[in-house]
C-alpha cells in the first residue's frame, strides 16, 4: 500500500491463482485491451522459466479454456544445445501431468543438467492424434566459473505493481490500469533474470474467500497478449506484497494466508518457499556473481497500528535465515529483495520504518557485520526512485524502489521527496516504469549499471556503481 489512489481499492483475499476456474468464468474476465479470454479453444499460456542453476532448471506453463471434464496430457521434451544452436544427443521427454479447469498448470524440476549448456524445450499437450506443441523456447543454465574465467555478465529487471482492468469488477471511474505495452518492451531488453516485487494482481471485492475467483485474477493477467514473450525471456523470480498475499494492507492475521501460499506455488517457480518449520515465501538464488535474498514482508507482519514497541515486519525467523544467508554468501552482489520500503523515513504509507525496533535492529547489524555488496530493491510505493544511507565507517547502503508497471503512477509523492537526504537526487520517477540492472566487467573490479526505464524502454536515467564503492 502507498499512495491515496493506491488506497482507494480496498481489494480483497487473495494471492497468485491456481487456475481453479470455470469455462464460463473464464469468457466473463476482460483484459486490458477490453477484449474477451477465449473459453472454446485450450490455450498455452507461457512457457516460463523459474528458477535455474548449474545442473537444474524450473518451468511452468499453463493450459486455459480447459473444460471441467477434460482432462489433457501435457509433458515437456527437451535437448542440450551446442553453442551454434544445433542439438546434441536425444530429446529427453518428462512424465505427463493431466490438467483440466480444476488445475490448469504444471510445472517441471528438470535436473541432472549441464552446467553452462544451453537447452532447447518445449510443451506438449492433448491426447494421440491431435498433440500440440509450443514454439521451441530456451535456457541456460548458470555456468561453473568460479576459479576458472570471469563471471559472465547478467541483466536484471525488477518491477512491482501490475494492475490489469476488468471492467465487471472495477469500480466506476477512470481505469486505473494502464498499457501493457510495457511488458513488450521489457521483453525487448532480453533479461536474463526479471523480478518480480508484488502486487502482481490486485484483487477485487469481489474474490473475496472466492478461491476461483483469485485464481481468474491470476489467469487474467498470465494470459495478457503483451505478458508472453516476456514469460518467455529469461527466468523469473517473485514475491509478494498485499495485493497479491490478501487484502489491502493485510498482515499476518489473513486467516487464508495458508491458501495465499499454496497459489503462489502454483503459479511462482521459485528455487524454494521458506524453510521447513518457517512458512512464507523467502528464498534465495544465484545468477552468475549475483546473489538474491527474496523476503516475505507479509506472512509474519504486524498490524501497522499494533501498538507494541515489538511489532514485526519480517519476524525473528524469518530475520535469523536472512543473517546467516548473507554471512555465508560469496557473491559480489547481493539484493535483499522485499515488497515494501526500507530506508525512507518520510514514506507516509507502509513500510519497514513503521517496525523502528526491527528495522534499526537489523540496519545496525548489518553495519557491525561488515558484508560487502548488499544492495536492497523493493516496490509497492507507484513511484520509483533510487534511495541511499550514508554510514560513517562503512560503504552507503542503496535501495532501488522500482514501480509501477501498468497500476496508476503516485504522481506528486511530494512528502516522500521534499527535504529528504535519502533521496538520489534526479531519480525519482512518477510514471510508470521499470528497472534495469546490468552487471559486466572482470572479477574484483565488477560493475553495477542501473536504469530505470518507461513503458517504451527508453531510458529515464542511469547510475553506475563500481563494486569498490560496496566493500
Amino acid at each position: 500500500m502507498q499512495h491515496q489512489t493506491h488506497r482507494f481499492l480496498h481489494v480483497s483475499l487473495l494471492c497468485l491463482g491456481l487456475g481453479l476456474h470455470t469455462a464460463a468464468h473464464v469468457q466473463s474476465l476482460k483484459a486490458t485491451s477490453g477484449s474477451t479470454l477465449a473459453a472454446a479453444k485450450p490455450k498455452l499460456i507461457g512457457p516460463m522459466v523459474g528458477a535455474v542453476t548449474m545442473r537444474s532448471a524450473r518451468v511452468w506453463a499453463q493450459i486455459q479454456s480447459l473444460k471441467t471434464d477434460t482432462a489433457v496430457p501435457v509433458w515437456l521434451e527437451y535437448q542440450a544445445l551446442n553453442e551454434s544452436g544445433q542439438p546434441t544427443g536425444h530429446a529427453t521427454q518428462t512424465k505427463p501431468q493431466l490438467l483440466n479447469a480444476q488445475q490448469s498448470t504444471a510445472s517441471w524440476l528438470l535436473d541432472q543438467l549441464q552446467a553452462g549448456t544451453p537447452y532447447q524445450y518445449k510443451v506438449l499437450w492433448g491426447k494421440k492424434g491431435a498433440i500440440q506443441s509450443s514454439q521451441p523456447q530456451r535456457l541456460r543454465t548458470e555456468a561453473l566459473w568460479q576459479w576458472r574465467t570471469n563471471p559472465p555478465p547478467v541483466k536484471i529487471l525488477a518491477s512491482s505493481c501490475a494492475y490489469t482492468n476488468d471492467a465487471q469488477t472495477d469500480r466506476p471511474s477512470t481505469p486505473y490500469g494502464q498499457s501493457t505495452a510495457i511488458f513488450e518492451s521489457m521483453a525487448q531488453r532480453k533479461p536474463d533474470v526479471t523480478l518480480w516485487m508484488g502486487d502482481s494482481v490486485y484483487f477485487r471485492e469481489t474474490d473475496a474467500d472466492d478461491r476461483s475467483a483469485m485464481a481468474q485474477r491470476y489467469d487474467q493477467w498470465r494470459a495478457l497478449p503483451a505478458m508472453q514473450s516476456l514469460l518467455q525471456t529469461g527466468r523469473h523470480l517473485a514475491t509478494w506484497d498485499d495485493h497479491d498475499y490478501g487484502p489491502n494492507d493485510s498482515n499476518s492475521s489473513n486467516t487464508s494466508k495458508d491458501i495465499s501460499l499454496e497459489l503462489f506455488k502454483h503459479y511462482w517457480v521459485n528455487p524454494s518457499h521458506g524453510m521447513p518449520g518457517l512458512p512464507g515465501v523467502f528464498t534465495q538464488t544465484r545468477a552468475s556473481d549475483v546473489e538474491f535474498f527474496i523476503l516475505d514482508n507479509r506472512w509474519y507482519r504486524d498490524s501497522d497500528k499494533l501498538v507494541d514497541d515489538d511489532r514485526q515486519m519480517l519476524g525473528a525467523g524469518q530475520l535469523r535465515w536472512l543473517k546467516n544467508a548473507l554471512t555465508a554468501s560469496t557473491a559480489t552482489w547481493k539484493f535483499v529483495v522485499t515488497g515494501s520500503q526500507v530506508l525512507n523515513l518520510q514514506n507516509g504509507f507502509e513500510g519497514w520504518h513503521q517496525f523502528p525496533k526491527e528495522q534499526k535492529a537489523f540496519l545496525g547489524w548489518l553495519e557491525q557485520q561488515r558484508i560487502p555488496g548488499v544492495m536492497l530493491l523493493s516496490g509497492d510505493r507507484h513511484f520509483s526512485v533510487l534511495l541511499k544511507k550514508d554510514r560513517p565507517q562503512l560503504y552507503p547502503l542503496y535501495e532501488l524502489t522500482c514501480s509501477p508497471t501498468t497500476a496508476r503512477p503516485y504522481q506528486n509523492p511530494v512528502k516522500d521527496l521534499k527535504n529528504n537526504d535519502a533521496i538520489v537526487q534526479g531519480t525519482a520517477v512518477t510514471q510508470n516504469n521499470f528497472c534495469e540492472l546490468e552487471v559486466t566487467g572482470n572479477q574484483g573490479h565488477r560493475n553495477l549499471r542501473v536504469s530505470m526505464r518507461d513503458v517504451n524502454g527508453q531510458e529515464i536515467w542511469a547510475r553506475n556503481i563500481e563494486e569498490s564503492e560496496l566493500r
